[in-house]
């Protein structure tokens, strides 16, 4: 793999570790248990390579759902997570503030020169796109999480 595939791997990689440590600081005050398990991920542009994905538990024995890291190279976005329960699919992309995604074509221009994918990125982060048609993006914080888990996993808490 040569430098610049390394580069976008290894950020991609970090990127997933930062969010599971924030999601394990939003529940901090829940009774929530994760477990991170192996995974073998293999994209044309890195070949095989190995990350962990993230099992959500609401008891010892209740997974509710599991937090499973798609790809470093999705076009549009600079990765994918997707957040998997029993009833549902979340899809999680980070995304760059004005900064289109290394393998993106050019979508459109803003005023600044500024290609750009999704409407509302203002800072890097993972999001969920709201409306895939509006390209409508929302930064994944505490509240939208745990609503997106409720949804997946057709459990209240």
């Amino acid at each position: 793999m040569y430098d610049k595939s390394k580069m976008i791997l290894d950020e991609y990689l970090k990127n997933i570790s930062l969010f599971y440590t924030m999601v394990a600081e939003w529940a901090n005050n829940k009774s929530f248990f994760f477990k991170e398990v192996q995974h073998n991920i293999h994209e044309k542009a890195s070949g095989e390579y190995t990350t962990k994905k993230l099992l959500v538990y609401k008891e010892k024995n209740n997974q509710i759902a599991e937090i499973c890291p798609v790809g470093a190279w999705i076009i549009g976005a600079n990765g994918r997570i997707d957040l998997i329960g029993n009833f549902d699919q979340q899809i999680l992309i980070y995304l760059k503030k004005n900064k289109p995604a290394e393998n993106s074509p050019p979508i459109s221009i803003n005023q600044e020169g500024s290609h750009f994918f999704h409407k509302g990125v203002d800072q890097d982060g993972w999001y969920w796109i709201e409306d895939k048609k509006l390209g409508k993006a929302h930064a994944v914080n505490k509240d939208l999480f745990f609503d997106l888990l409720a949804e997946v996993s057709d459990d209240g808490f």
